[in-house]
């Protein structure tokens, strides 16, 4: 087999090859496999890295690195294919493999309550006396959590993975049917073609390259004929590039101007070529960018957010802990027992079932969004929709419907002409497969009848494709009566260039200076239109060498301008209605795109996301190009800029993520949605990256949310749905831990007050246990509409003030319940074992059925049950645990498990009334706060 298989280390040498070769000047590329790794490369490319190695082919002549590759022009033989591919792998980049459970299972583990809960739980279990079960409870709360998330979160990664497997290529390839038994090399002469599946692809394949080719691995160019590339999904610029079999051997050459190598990912414009593949799978250079974006990812809203209310909740603990053990320990003298109870405080201090309820809220979220053609591939990106107040967006297909329609072909007067339209179809024939969405576009023209333009009397000769250099394509025909005849069509610049003449009524005049001052007014006025103006022209000539493309371009003077055609990519139906709801919503808009300045303006003008005359203020600049923020790098312009512009133009890949970057700076959670390579880094800068099924790979790797559809339309119901998530987590996480303050708040006064503990620690666990499975079915809850009208960020100030506000008012009615145990019940020592544990069941009781009750004051900042109703099951989830709570009291096995007593019967009339008290005191305290600081959750 190629590549000195042949070659094997001896027993007890292992380095008998690698010096063998060492001496004939090859070095080994780590990066390859066994086999397969071995390359003469360069004395100044010596670096593994996918960059050197593309870099130093590009240096070599073709012969050589079919050499190096033991490869051969015609191709390899499928049995030199097989076996490479046995050894390499099949062609497939490293993140297009199926997801590994035990990572996503792994990496749903690290979160701060659940460590926060693994450690209380651990002291909860050591400190003597040790308590096994509420140390169970915990340690099953923490597993439901991470299950929950890991089940989300891999269910999305697979069905990602299947859209993604669903997308494959199949591409011709030469192949040599005979091979030389003895020398192994294969002959010559002998190439056919074969069409293989992308992923079949192996180094040293030779592929065929035509219009439309995807490119399947990075490639040498060997043949090329007119071939230009698209290069867009890495550098974000729309005008494809000339690629050629010339050795590209300048030094400091940027990676992508090197004219001979072809990446992965880039797809052929126009051309055709020939291309031999260097390297495929895990070593192409979109697979080591991906490994790179894996390495960075800094915190997002949620995720602080969360760490925000981690660190409320340890501080908390760090005062309300020593306070408990300081004033219990000195009334009761039992220190042991004092240090207890004070973990058994930390434990009712946090709610246990909150990373849990998160995750399963946010797991809900994620299923309605799925109903919705979005697919969640991290759960915190549910709710970071919600507190999106910044959309960065690209132009093409989500503003507009990328569908280049014809509109008019007129002469340079502006009056319709259809022989310009003749002429262009012409053209556009020619082209053939070489031809862009500008001849579909012509092609796709019918007129008044229905018909197409006919072009039957016209004989192809030879054809100029279009390319980014000259802006123009040309064709040579033979017209009805045998003549040459020379056409071309492009930009408005380029064609008018080498115009001399025009063409006006059927007579062909010099065009003068007031002729052209005319067509440049009128042209203007059709750009501000939102118009995008082709010329065409021709001119008869003689006979011509068709491989001769100097000699061709040549031709291409003092032609006569026939007139022009105007274009237009309608913005989407529904794009301007969307830009206005999510702008109602609270979220602007910024466009980040590679188009030229004027065109993106001209669309977002038309949809109202730049007026005319904020376009032309300059001292409140609205839309920029990445040259002009290039100057600005580094500035505190530069944030100025980025917090006034909505559209940004011709940005390279590192500036849409300082763009990102800039805006989070300034507070703001921030979208980005993009689906090309060159949008990689701003994905994973943004707090949510949005990529759509269509984009690049590496941009669905890279997103937290892939849309089946592009468009903004489905970003207003995600945005609505990450609000709705966010609601019900907040109002969980106030409920809960207001409410746990309130129960700690009253276990201060009762340590100071009472001789006894008022409540058990397996008894605090099980008051929350209950409280907090209540709440399971607050991810099916209503919010009220006003709240999804503005974003929603997680704010810890807010959450501090609203639980040290509320905590106390559940303490007021403790208190009632312990002046009652002591004056009423007359509970005033520890003596009486059955009078203790009546005193702490009345408690529970009470601490249970009112926080239980209270979650539907707390849910909504309107009157309860008048002006919002709960959703049915968590208005069922409630009442079942209040229920249950009520009845498990009066039940004698769970009284001896969780050491209670028999409630005394005439405590169920005043358990009613601190009912009803508590709501009254709770409604009232709301209204007040919502009057002082103008919000409820």
């Amino acid at each position: 087999m190629p590549v000195f298989s042949n070659f094997s280390s001896k027993a007890g040498s292992p380095n008998l090859m690698d010096r063998w070769l060492n001496r004939l000047g090859f070095v080994r590329t780590t990066s390859w496999p066994a086999n397969m790794s071995w390359l003469k490369l360069p004395p100044l490319a010596k670096d593994s890295s996918a960059e050197a190695v593309l870099t130093a082919f590009a240096g070599m002549e073709p012969d050589i690195v079919l050499n190096h590759l033991q490869t051969h022009r015609d191709g390899l033989t499928d049995e030199e294919a097989d076996v490479r591919r046995s050894i390499k792998g099949p062609n497939i980049l490293p993140t297009h493999t199926a997801p590994s459970w035990i990572i996503t299972l792994l990496k749903a583990i690290p979160n701060p309550f659940n460590v926060l809960l693994i450690v209380l739980a651990v002291l909860n279990a050591a400190i003597p006396p040790g308590s096994w079960k509420g140390f169970t409870v915990l340690v099953v709360m923490v597993f439901i959590s991470v299950l929950v998330r890991f089940w989300q979160e891999y269910r999305s990664s697979v069905a990602v993975f299947k859209l993604q497997s669903s997308v494959s290529y199949n591409l011709q390839v030469r192949r040599q049917p005979n091979m030389s038994v003895d020398l192994k090399i294969p002959t010559s002469g002998n190439e056919t073609r074969k069409t293989v599946a992308e992923a079949d692809l192996v180094p040293g394949d030779i592929v065929v390259l035509s219009p439309g080719s995807v490119m399947p691995a990075d490639c040498l160019v060997l043949e090329s004929s007119f071939l230009r590339v698209s290069q867009s999904t890495w550098t974000g610029e729309n005008d494809p590039v000339p690629k050629t079999a010339n050795v590209s051997g300048e030094k400091g050459l940027n990676l992508f101007d090197l004219s001979n190598i072809a990446f992965m990912g880039t797809s052929v414009v126009s051309g055709n070529g020939v291309a031999l593949v260097l390297r495929t799978g895990a070593d192409v250079l979109v697979a080591n960018m991906a490994k790179d974006l894996k390495k960075r990812r800094q915190p997002n809203s949620f995720q602080l957010g969360i760490r925000h209310v981690s660190y409320m909740l340890i501080g908390f603990m760090l005062v309300m802990v020593p306070l408990v053990l300081g004033i219990s320990g000195y009334t009761t003298k039992d220190w042991q027992s004092a240090a207890t109870y004070s973990i058994s405080v930390a434990v009712g201090l946090v709610p246990e079932m909150l990373p849990a309820i998160v995750n399963a809220n946010l797991a809900r979220g994620a299923y309605v969004l799925s109903k919705m053609k979005a697919i969640v591939k991290r759960l915190d990106s549910v709710q970071n929709l919600g507190a999106m107040t910044i959309l960065c967006s690209d132009k093409t297909g989500t503003l507009t419907k990328d569908e280049i329609t014809l509109c008019k072909f007129l002469d340079y007067t502006g009056e319709t002409n259809v022989d310009v339209l003749k002429l262009a179809t012409v053209d556009s024939v020619v082209q053939g497969s070489n031809g862009n969405n500008i001849d579909g576009a012509i092609l796709d023209y019918r007129m008044a009848d229905g018909q197409p333009v006919n072009t039957a009397q016209h004989q192809k000769i030879a054809a100029i494709p279009f390319n980014f250099e000259r802006r123009r394509s040309a064709a040579v025909v033979k017209g009805a009566t045998g003549t040459n005849l020379l056409i071309v069509k492009g930009a408005f610049e380029e064609v008018l260039r080498i115009c001399s003449f025009v063409r006006q009524g059927g007579v062909t005049l010099p065009f003068d200076f007031q002729k052209k001052h005319m067509l440049i007014e009128r042209v203007n006025a059709l750009n501000k239109d939102g118009y995008r103006i082709l010329l065409v022209a021709e001119k008869r000539i003689g006979d011509v060498d068709m491989e001769d493309e100097d000699g061709l371009h040549g031709l291409e003077h003092n032609m006569v301008l026939e007139g022009m055609l105007t274009f237009i990519d309608p913005p989407k139906d529904d794009a301007a209605e969307s830009i206005a709801q999510l702008k109602d919503l609270g979220v602007e808009v910024k466009v980040l795109t590679g188009d030229a300045l004027s065109v993106a303006v001209n669309v977002c003008q038309r949809l109202d996301l730049v007026s005319r005359d904020d376009a032309a203020d300059d001292d409140d600049v609205q839309a920029i190009t990445g040259p002009e923020l290039a100057l600005l790098e580094g500035t505190e312009e530069f944030d100025s800029v980025v917090k006034t512009c909505k559209v940004f133009a011709k940005l390279t890949p590192n500036q849409k993520a300082l763009v990102i970057g800039s805006l989070r700076k300034a507070g703001h959670c921030v979208g980005m949605l993009g689906d090309g390579i060159n949008d990689c880094i701003a994905l994973r800068k943004a707090d949510v990256g949005i990529s759509v099924d269509s984009g690049a790979s590496v941009a669905k790797d890279c997103a937290d949310l892939v849309l089946t559809e592009k468009g903004l339309d489905i970003m207003v119901t995600s945005v609505t749905t990450g609000r709705l998530t966010h609601g019900n987590t907040i109002k969980y996480i106030k409920m809960v831990a207001s409410s746990n303050f309130g129960n700690v708040f009253s276990i201060l006064a009762a340590s100071a007050w009472l001789p006894f503990t008022p409540m058990l620690g397996i008894q605090i666990l099980a008051q929350n246990l209950l409280y907090d499975i209540s709440q399971i079915a607050i991810p099916w809850d209503r919010v009220d509409p006003e709240y999804l009208r503005t974003p929603k960020t997680w704010k810890t100030w807010d959450l501090l003030r609203f639980v040290v506000i509320l905590g106390p008012t559940s303490s007021v009615i403790d208190i009632l319940t312990f002046t009652l145990g002591w004056f009423y019940y007359g509970i005033k020592t520890a003596n009486d074992e059955v009078a203790v544990r009546q005193f702490q069941t009345h408690w529970f009781l009470q601490g249970l059925l009112t926080q239980t009750l209270i979650v539907h004051l707390l849910r909504t900042a309107k009157l309860p049950f008048i002006q919002s109703r709960a959703a049915m099951p968590l208005a069922l989830s409630t009442g079942a645990i209040m229920v249950i709570g009520f009845v498990m009291t009066w039940i004698p096995p769970i009284q001896r498990g969780l050491s209670f007593a028999q409630p005394a019967p005439t405590y169920v009339g005043f358990l009613v009334a601190e009912l009803i008290l508590y709501c009254v005191e709770v409604q009232v305290v709301k209204m007040i706060y919502i009057r002082i600081f103008g919000t409820w959750l």
